[in-house]
């Protein structure tokens, strides 16, 4: 036997047959290099890299949590390995719920209004979700990758919680870095100031950065988002749709009978979504008819659910069915009925184009629309910050994703900065001055400028600029849009906590040692405060002559003594300590 096969050398490529070559990894770099292109040959560098750290393999875990979709992957790769539910068909089948949390935890569907089971409820998703991100999805140990997860602007402080709690105790992971998903978005089109507008499934948020620094108290949210165009959905397609049963026989498969509305049985969560990321789009602004002014409904009167929500379908129609251009589109329901064949259900071209209208609606109601919760935003902003944050936004989340959605948002945003068409004659008192007619006339001109709240910012119009525009303006102001990188806005923070944890650029990292010390620090406190309240409460009977654990809530002390020289409590309402203060409730009044 040779030296070389005494010292274990595995023999080259060049020796023969029975040679295993190594595989190497095949990541060029390239201009297409994007979501859309498919996956390099090759071994991944989250499995082949030999670096590593004090902790293990340098490359990190980066997860988006949503309330909806979470997506999970390595750092220094171009798109997540998966992307799920955050909630399972089953949890959805049980309690009725979309998402794994809601912004009030006693709002969740199937904990009955109870915050704690709610809060329960939510770690036990969550605990579950990370775990399948390990071990079923990404198939790493926990114990030898740092994790950056990526915070949402207004993400729960209780989620964030179970979150930590969840890595550090149950998973054991080195460290754990919450990164503002504002921040990593920019990060990922290489800019370090602009206004991030996200647009998710439970709310839509807007958050000013500035030279890598978000301005949360800036920032503003409106429920407005993906939850609300999904059941808006829901509601036209139950009055509206045409629905076509699968065939009763094979003798006549074509004669099916075709009614309008969709059984609400058949609406199930996963089809609806379908029909909206499949088959809806965002088009142009509606241009007010004569339909519009039939609109007007006499609500004073009750209604219950099912009225209203076709009353609201019956307003839509009226609307918006006779201007659209869209056809109609059909979906295929496995297992439809009898089992012959699959069941059809016909999507009108007007639910398709003006299903997603509702986040762009302006109505009367106290939450504003994503344009005018921009436009907000923006005022709110320091004057010398409102030129560069205009002309630098960049629109994220997996509604944003719609088509059409980014066009339409920058023409809405364009109407709302267009002063409205006056007359100048028009705008001075035409009666006498001094006079009580030409006082009326000066209120309501003065209550005609109060509809005008953006008139302080009509000269940024020229400036609006969307990064990830699709269909830049020509012109000193659309030129800056358009630029950014071909992301889908719904990968656009993941990519960004990709390229952090490839250059180690996170936010500052919480160790497992730091976490566990902060936590013994937090017990030690609270078992301390519990001993003071026991001490006081001890005091406070010593004084008083009586169990407070015996007190219910509102009862009072007063000094009688019984027969039996035992003391006793005769009256509520008020206390009346040892001092001999008098008691505030049974005090005349003077007249």
């Amino acid at each position: 036997m040779s030296s070389s096969a005494s010292a274990g050398l595995v023999p080259g490529p060049s020796i023969g047959p029975l040679t295993t070559p190594t595989k190497r990894a095949a990541f060029a770099a390239s201009a297409d290099a994007g979501p859309s292109r498919a996956r390099p040959a090759g071994v991944s560098p989250a499995y082949s890299s030999r670096r590593h750290s004090l902790y293990g393999i340098e490359d990190r875990i980066v997860i988006d949590p949503g309330s909806r979709i979470w997506k999970v992957g390595f750092s220094g790769e171009p798109d997540p390995r998966s992307a799920f539910y955050a909630l399972d068909m089953s949890d959805v089948g049980r309690t009725g719920a979309n998402e794994a949390w809601d912004l009030d935890p006693p709002r969740m569907r199937g904990v009955n209004g109870s915050r704690s089971e709610g809060e329960r409820l939510i770690g036990v998703r969550v605990l579950k979700k990370l775990r399948e991100t390990f071990v079923k999805h990404l198939m790493t140990d926990s114990k030898a990758r740092k994790v950056i997860v990526i915070e949402n602007t207004f993400l729960p402080i209780g989620v964030k919680e179970h979150i930590a709690r969840a890595l550090f105790d149950n998973l054991q992971v080195p460290s754990v870095s919450f990164t503002p998903s504002s921040l990593l978005s920019l990060a990922a089109c290489g800019r370090i100031t602009g206004l991030v507008v996200d647009v998710g499934w439970l709310e839509s948020t807007v958050t000013p950065v500035f030279h890598s620094r978000p301005l949360y108290n800036l920032a503003r949210s409106t429920p407005i988002a993906g939850r609300r165009s999904h059941k808006h959905l829901r509601v036209l397609l139950q009055h509206h749709a045409n629905y076509i049963p699968a065939p009763s026989s094979l003798s006549h498969p074509l004669d099916r009978p075709r009614t309008q509305g969709i059984p609400s049985d058949l609406l199930t969560d996963e089809l609806v979504q379908k029909i909206l990321t499949e088959g809806c789009f965002v088009g142009d602004p509606h241009v007010p008819g004569q339909a519009d002014e039939l609109m007007e409904v006499d609500q004073t009167q009750e209604e219950g659910e099912a009225q209203e929500s076709a009353r609201i379908a019956q307003e839509w129609k009226d609307r918006y069915g006779d201007s659209s251009s869209a056809k109609d589109m059909r979906f295929s329901i496995p297992f439809g009925g009898s089992g012959l064949g699959p069941a059809t259900i016909i999507v009108p071209g007007w639910i398709r184009e003006r299903a997603a209208e509702i986040l762009f609606a302006d109505d009367d109601s106290e939450e504003p629309s994503i344009p005018r919760l921009i436009l907000d935003c923006i005022l709110k902003l320091p004057i010398d910050l409102r030129p560069t944050l205009i002309s630098s936004m960049l629109i994220v989340g997996g509604t944003a994703s719609l088509p059409g959605f980014i066009p339409r948002l920058r023409i809405s945003l364009l109407q709302h900065l267009l002063p409205p068409p006056s007359n100048a004659s028009s705008e001075q008192p035409k009666s006498p001055l001094n006079t009580i007619q030409s006082r009326k006339e000066e209120t309501t001109m003065w209550r005609k400028k109060g509809h005008e709240p953006y008139k302080e910012i009509y000269g940024l119009a020229s400036k609006v600029a969307i990064i990830n525009d699709p269909a830049p303006l020509d012109g000193e102001g659309g030129n800056k849009g358009g630029k950014a990188p071909r992301w889908t806005p719904g990968l656009m923070s993941w990519v960004g906590g990709s390229l952090a944890g490839a250059l180690k650029t996170s936010s500052a990292e919480l160790t497992r040692e730091t976490y566990d010390t902060n936590v013994s620090l937090s017990i030690n406190r609270g078992e301390n405060y519990k001993e003071e309240l026991e001490i006081s409460e001890i005091d406070l009977s010593t004084s008083v002559g009586v169990n407070i654990d015996d007190l219910k809530v509102g009862q009072a002390v007063r000094y009688q003594i019984d027969e039996d020289d035992d003391f006793r409590i005769v009256r509520k309402r008020g206390w009346k300590d040892s001092a001999g203060l008098s008691d505030w409730s049974r005090s005349s009044i003077k007249t």
